[in-house]
């Protein structure tokens, strides 16, 4: 029992590590560039899209975003956090159940049951603390930077937290651009991969 009790320490004391460095290391994706729309449109365009994003692989603490603040230049949100905590609901009905079950039995009854509450007490306290610190700790944000840029507007996307790294692979499909042909590519001017051309080759030849 001592065995599980610190093994489940630990894997919570990993946690907080892991909310730590998910917080102070964010991933920038490469800029995207949106031709002909302007900032205001592209700031509806992608804070619609992040709002209407929900992550059901991860979902903690809830998956959901909601924008901050939103303007031409910047806009920034950030996971929705639910208040309290659920060991705090289950403390208080762990000790509700509890002592209605030791009142049935007397005096010696309620003795024992108190000694288990006392017992289970400090664990139950120790993991809403850390559920507490955890939705503050992985909670995601997204901060766009909008840009006029050539005909149209340069969107550059930062992510921090684990959620915002699941909702980041959608803006990447949604956001980026496809690589065209190779041929189609050329005839139109536009500049391919290296690595691509060499791929195209190899399937040619």
């Amino acid at each position: 029992m001592s065995a599980i009790i610190d093994l489940w320490f630990i894997i919570i004391a990993l946690m907080l590590v892991a909310g730590i460095v998910f917080r102070f290391l964010p991933r920038r994706l490469p800029p995207v560039q949106l031709h002909k729309v302007a900032p205001k449109a592209a700031e509806k365009l992608v804070g619609e899209f992040i709002q209407g994003s929900f992550d059901g692989e991860f979902g903690y603490p809830s998956g959901i975003f909601v924008i901050l603040s939103s303007s031409p230049t910047e806009i920034v949100a950030r996971e929705w956090v639910a208040k309290g905590s659920h060991f705090v609901v289950i403390l208080r009905a762990f000790y509700r159940s509890i002592f209605a079950l030791g009142g049935a039995f007397g005096c010696i009854g309620a003795f024992v049951c108190l000694f288990f509450a006392v017992l289970f007490t400090p664990a139950l306290l120790y993991a809403a603390v850390a559920e507490t610190l955890l939705k503050y700790l992985i909670r995601s944000k997204i901060t766009c930077a909008l840009e006029r840029s050539g005909d149209g507007t340069t969107v550059a996307f930062t992510l921090r937290g684990p959620v915002a790294m699941l909702v980041g692979r959608r803006l990447e499909r949604a956001f980026h651009q496809s690589a065209l042909p190779t041929r189609i590519a050329a005839l139109a001017g536009v500049g391919v991969p290296q690595g691509a051309g060499v791929a195209a080759a190899g399937q040619a030849a």
